[in-house]
């Protein structure tokens, strides 16, 4: 009879909580574009290599952050991350030059690192394989909500107290949730939880040191497959959704800021409940193909429709992005077949390799996008800002709709790795 889940539902949940508020900090420059051009006097290109310091410190820790886990567990590492979060929160926010918010976004970019892979490492340490799917579905989905409280809630206070204001705000709240993580956190289960979940695990060397749990890893031809397939997917995310998303809508489907923001909070909100549904679903079909497949599939259309399609009413804008979130939730199985096909001793590392190529998205994109935006800029200037054209931003995006024609293909190429244990 399997033990009560009870407590690792809890364990889970901290830290969950802190991967909804790193994931606050990262979508958080969406809704303030113009004012960061504008107290930094930089263009779409410079703004966008500004953001991505931050997915420079999250993707490049990736590796060294899922060894890390593997080793010293948790909850110590996850308590210094807050901090280190809210460290670079006060930085960002107290910068004068575009070199100092940079240092400060690739901090809270450090920080944040250690988010997803806590609760994915937490849920293969507090939960048999059966459940790592639903583990991942409901950490996205309250990570999302993360994403949410960055962009329509966030534009408020942006426009109430300043960026700057806001920004210093977000960073108490690091230092709140460290201390929940160091009171509520465990490592390890109690015994009896330990011995059925191990039971159920496939294990591997434990010996494993970084190189040799490397080797491991990319000597799987399904672990490219996935990372490249995981890159193309997150292109929506940190291309549109984290930071140009806002830009676009209020010029080229002519929303105001806080509509604007909504609708790419209805975006993350699809993201969120689409991924506990894509894990049900992958559950009772015992198929996680399926489920990157449809993905992929599934959130082409509605971005074909608000990238090239006509002005729309904002209702309609916002339920067809919340159409797209639902769709984008199936890619994050990729992550389960990444669990399944490693050993439990190095499933942290796995992990952080699948999802260090996945945030490479922010690292390309954001600059590329802002780039091209540069590239077809008509020389038109607002407030001493830079003004793009429909027509620009519509070339600019296309890298979407290209990334998510690469998903479909890649998605055909790869296999089957539903786990066949009871």
């Amino acid at each position: 009879m399997a033990p009560s889940l009870g407590r690792s539902w809890i364990v889970w949940a901290c830290a969950a909580l802190f991967f909804c508020y790193q994931f606050l900090l990262r979508v958080s420059p969406s809704v303030m574009t113009h004012e960061l051009m504008a107290d930094f006097h930089v263009d779409a290109c410079a703004l966008g290599t500004l953001t991505s310091f931050y997915f420079y410190a999250y993707s490049g820790l990736q590796l060294p952050v899922g060894t890390l886990l593997d080793k010293f567990g948790p909850r110590r590492l996850l308590t210094i991350a807050a901090l280190i979060c809210s460290g670079g929160c006060l930085l960002f926010a107290s910068a004068e030059t575009v070199m100092i918010a940079s240092m400060g976004r690739f901090l809270i970019g450090a920080g944040s690192a250690f988010g997803f892979l806590s609760c994915m490492k937490l849920g293969t340490l507090w939960f048999p394989p059966q459940k790592i799917s639903i583990v991942v579905g409901l950490t996205l989905l309250l990570g999302t909500s993360g994403a949410m409280s960055g962009s329509y809630p966030m534009s408020f206070l942006v426009d109430a107290l300043g960026w700057r204001h806001a920004v210093w705000i977000t960073a108490g709240g690091g230092v709140l949730l460290a201390l929940l993580i160091a009171c509520i956190v465990r490592d390890h289960p109690p015994q009896v939880l330990r011995t059925y979940i191990e039971q159920h695990h496939t294990h591997g060397n434990p010996s494993l040191n970084i190189w040799e749990g490397l080797k491991v890893i990319i000597r799987k031809r399904q672990t490219w497959l996935l990372a490249f397939y995981g890159i193309m997917m997150y292109v929506p995310l940190a291309g549109f959704a984290d930071m140009w998303g806002v830009p676009f809508l209020t010029h080229v489907h002519h929303m105001d800021k806080q509509a604007a923001s909504l609708s790419t909070s209805f975006l993350y909100l699809g993201v969120g409940l689409g991924t506990p549904l894509f894990a049900l679903l992958s559950d009772h079909l015992k198929r996680f193909k399926f489920s990157l497949l449809g993905s992929s599939l599934g959130a082409l259309i509605p971005f074909l429709i608000i990238i090239y399609g006509p002005e729309l009413p904002n209702f309609t804008v916002i339920s067809i992005l919340f159409i797209a979130g639902l769709m984008l939730g199936g890619q994050f199985m990729a992550y389960s077949i990444v669990c399944e096909i490693n050993p439990l001793s190095v499933s942290g590392m796995a992990t952080g390799f699948q999802n260090m190529v996945c945030l490479l998205s922010g690292v390309i994109f954001q600059p590329f996008i802002g780039w091209l935006l540069d590239l077809f800029w008509a020389e038109a200037y607002d407030s001493g800002i830079r003004l793009y054209s429909t027509a620009a931003y519509q070339i600019a995006l296309t890298s979407i709709i290209t990334a998510l024609l690469l998903a479909i293909l890649t998605s055909l190429f790869i296999q089957e790795a539903y786990p066949k244990r009871e």
